[in-house]
């Protein structure tokens, strides 16, 4: 527009020029055209200078938080490994996960620090702490020892995330924030899909504690990386002088923040509740073996994949509430679908990719939403949404099981079924989107 407008009135002083006869007229209109020209062209370097630096600044934190992922999921992926090597039952090693996942729940401690201190400040020492435990791994030699150092790289993504999220919050304009808050979610399914097979050739060769090393030198690099490439942010005043409870005052009071977090908790609780069963359902209705059971999370990583490039380029324009109303709406259906997709094993995992990728579709969709709800305590409400999903994965792994041991996984669908329909009335009721004018 400014280009158009820009030529116009050259063409205009060109006219003018070509009816003046004063030399000193001319020069006058020879300087209005240059000015005209080179005014013009000075908001298209800044938005291209914006737009490099947003797109470099998803490729460092894209890189970084799969790294940080990676480690996250390793845990699952060779926990029997783990378990063999320091001598101990698998049931005793599922310890790690479960003591490692508690550290959700201090997500709101630290981001009121990133609105305070910046998010270069908590993202550079969330990787920091990853890089530095995946290293200390090597020295490794007991349970205990593995649950506090595991535990303590958990806490770099409870440091990361929030704050990652935030710098895209406060860096992309909301009109484009859902494509690219997308696609640096890709993070996670990029650890399952490129790196956990790349890590479990090193545990099969090396040893797991190797596989942790290499995890944790990447991890220094990423750091590097943010440290000397991601661009500066400008310190908020208002957040450097606000109190600590100051930010939670003023993410919790925002509209639609409990709401919001409490669909968050849901969400998170229907997917747990299958995530957790799933794979005894294969195993006993369809026979699969551990060969057979890594194929179906592939299935289920490309699902995932999948649901995140799907938000990515079409989120921004649906709309981000309409995004997560959908996947709600359709992650439902496909929760109450999923007993009777039992004909064969290929019919079971395509339910399973089904539900999955609904509830990647709105978790992720809501992100950008979520951003947007307290602008000036964003890395606070994030966080908080952090806990609420910590706190839903920890309902649905204890009711999970108790379920299906009683009433078998038709049950367990019915209530997951159920949990998201109390989520869909919250969301539907109580949240809207509100895009800044």
């Amino acid at each position: 527009m400014r280009l158009l407008t820009a030529g116009l009135e050259v063409q205009v002083l060109l006219a003018e020029l070509r009816k003046e006869n004063s030399q000193a007229q001319r020069l006058r209109i020879f300087f209005c055209i240059a000015s005209a020209l080179f005014m013009s062209s000075i908001p298209s370097s800044i938005e291209t200078t914006r737009r490099v630096s947003i797109w470099r600044s998803l490729i460092i934190l894209l890189f970084a938080r799969t790294i940080l992922d990676t480690g996250f999921r390793a845990a699952y992926a060779f926990l029997p490994f783990i378990a063999a090597n320091l001598g101990v039952p698998v049931t005793s090693a599922a310890q790690i996960i479960q003591v490692r996942n508690l550290t959700g729940f201090l997500s709101p401690v630290f981001g009121p620090l990133a609105d305070r201190y910046g998010r270069r400040v908590m993202m550079l020492l969330g990787l920091t702490i990853a890089a530095v435990m995946g290293l200390v791994v090597y020295f490794v030699a007991s349970l205990w020892m593995a649950i506090v150092v595991l535990t303590l790289m958990g806490l770099s993504t409870t440091l990361f995330v929030p704050a990652q999220q935030a710098f895209l919050g406060d860096n992309v304009p909301y009109a484009q924030r859902g494509r690219v808050m997308a696609l640096a979610e890709l993070a996670w399914s990029l650890a399952a899909i490129v790196c956990l097979p790349l890590v479990g050739y090193l545990v099969q060769t090396q040893g797991w504690r190797i596989g942790y090393v290499a995890i944790g030198i990447f991890g220094a690099l990423a750091c590097a990386l943010i440290f000397f490439a991601l661009p500066r942010e400008k310190r908020n005043v208002l957040h450097a002088t606000r109190a600590i409870g100051g930010s939670y005052l003023e993410a919790l009071r925002a509209p639609m923040a409990f709401a919001v977090i409490a669909t968050i908790t849901l969400l998170a609780a229907t997917n747990e509740l299958i995530n957790i069963n799933f794979a005894a359902w294969m195993n006993t209705r369809f026979g699969l073996d551990a060969l057979a059971m890594g194929g179906v999370g592939a299935a289920i990583g490309g699902a995932e994949f999948a649901a995140q490039l799907s938000v990515a380029a079409i989120v921004d324009r649906i709309g981000k509430w309409r995004m997560v109303a959908g996947g709600l709406v359709f992650g439902g259906i496909a929760y109450l679908a999923l007993p009777f997709m039992n004909a064969n094993a290929l019919w079971g995992t395509s339910g399973l990719v089904l539900v999955f990728f609904m509830f990647e579709l709105a978790i992720v969709a809501a992100l950008p939403l979520i951003t947007q709800i307290a602008p000036n305590a964003r890395a606070t409400l994030l966080s908080l949404g952090v806990a609420g999903f910590s706190l839903g994965r920890a309902m649905g792994s204890f009711i999970g099981p108790a379920v299906y041991e009683n009433f078998g996984f038709g049950a367990v669908s019915l209530v997951a079924a159920g949990v998201i329909l109390v989520a869909s009335i919250i969301w539907f009721l109580f949240v809207r989107e509100h895009p800044p004018e």
